[in-house]
């Protein structure tokens, strides 16, 4: 195997700048996610179950339009068209935070900012790998923006969770709203080396449908949906019990804000150091030990949480689940990103994007009722068992792609 030039190494300067602003944005983020959640757990599980559902049923239905609008406008063009509406609505709703702090606010909240992500995400996603100059540096570069992510998550969940006990919403919802438009700033300067390169679409409704057919039908060809069915799996074991478990089960045990916030920072830590240690060496080449072996980690740490545990143990596994979840994710995302036809890059994402929230939509109300009526060990039993389910399912695929590959191999010899 070559070694890469220097030249191939070097990331851009414009990615880097998005690198930034992105982090700074996830921060923001992340800090305002929490603040709902956890003003939501004052008023019972029924209030954190509507919140956390409304953050993400609206993302999955309109996940698919926003795949189709980011391949026929370029991702740069819809992401700031989506920004300035996110700057405008979180301007809105910090006035409104003043004379509202209830349940029907943050739900209202809650579903506003979730709509603008089900257009951002996908286009935001593709975004890197218009800006980088050599197809090597896509693993680098997906993993050093995933990485700073979950680094933006400890901050802004950290930041969260001492800020919503000192300030009033209005003051958080203002903070993000200055961040926004920092990013604002940012996509009109930065100018991606592939933003023409658009798939044909028709403004009628029938290509929305015909959109995803064409998505299905090119991850049915690629044969797989046993990676796609392990990529379910795990974010319905984690995403659940980060947004919802780990805060009711905090809750349940009298434990601070502070101290439930360091229990998401402690997963976010996990996969930092994963994240940026994969940005800088690169993933591993056999791909059947990260993608089986971080799920089962995953498995392992929930499990061993469902145990009565004090508060820096339980800020440790979940610093186990994070590195589990990195391990698995910064090798599957880029390896199913890569199989993506060049014409439909955002509608291939923001399929992708659906198997990752579509499972955490489902199981948030019944694990956010277990949880806040004091079984989060049968909650986090159950998501433990999901783990483990999401590392045969990666075994099976990873299997199943060998051998599709052996009879076409067999096939260009004879040839």
């Amino acid at each position: 195997m070559s070694t890469p030039s220097l030249a191939s190494r070097r990331l851009p300067a414009q990615f880097h700048l998005w690198w930034v602003v992105s982090t700074i944005s996830a921060a923001g983020d992340s800090m305002l996610a929490f603040a709902l959640i956890w003003t939501a757990t004052s008023n019972g599980p029924a209030a954190v179950a509507i919140v956390s559902t409304l953050a993400v049923v609206p993302r999955i239905l309109l996940m698919l339009f926003g795949g189709a609008l980011g391949d026929r406008h370029g991702p740069r063009r819809l992401l700031i068209a989506t920004t300035a509406i996110q700057f405008a609505a979180l301007a809105v709703l910090a006035g409104l935070s003043i004379v509202s702090s209830g349940v029907v606010f943050l739900a209202a909240a809650a579903g506003a900012t979730a709509v603008i992500s089900a257009f951002q995400q996908p286009a935001a996603v593709v975004l890197p790998r218009l800006l980088i100059t050599h197809e090597d540096q896509f693993a680098r570069a997906l993993a050093r923006i995933s990485g700073s992510l979950h680094a933006a998550r400890i901050l802004g969940v950290g930041v969260g969770g001492l800020a919503i006990t000192a300030l009033p919403l209005i003051t958080i919802f203002g903070a993000n709203a200055a961040v926004v438009g920092l990013s604002l700033v940012v996509l009109c300067s930065i100018h991606p080396r592939s933003d023409r390169r658009r798939a044909p679409a028709t403004t009628s409704g029938a290509s929305i449908w015909a959109a995803l057919a064409t998505g299905i039908k090119s991850v049915h060809e690629l044969r797989i949906w046993p990676l796609l069915a392990a990529v379910a799996l795990v974010c319905a074991a984690v995403l659940p019990t980060v947004a919802v478990v780990m805060p009711s089960m905090a809750r349940s045990h009298g434990w601070t804000a502070a101290q439930a916030g360091l229990l998401e920072a402690g997963w976010a830590t996990g996969t930092l150091v994963v994240t940026l240690l994969i940005s800088y060496t690169g993933t591993i080449p056999k791909q059947v030990v990260p993608m089986v072996g971080g799920p089962a980690l995953i498995c392992a740490a929930l499990a061993a949480m469902a145990l009565p545990v004090s508060v820096p143990a339980a800020i440790a596994l979940s610093a186990l689940t994070g590195v589990g979840t990195a391990i698995f994710t910064t090798h599957i995302a880029p390896a199913l990103l890569r199989m993506a036809p060049p014409d439909q890059l955002t509608r291939f994402q923001s399929l992708m994007a659906i198997v990752q929230l579509a499972p955490p939509a489902l199981l948030n109300s019944p694990l956010a009722a277990l949880s806040g009526t004091g079984r989060g060990s049968v909650a986090l039993i159950i998501t433990a068992g999901m783990a483990g389910a999401a590392a045969v399912a990666a075994a099976h695929g990873l299997h199943q792609k060998k051998s599709a590959a052996i009879p076409e191999e067999r096939t260009a010899a004879q040839a």
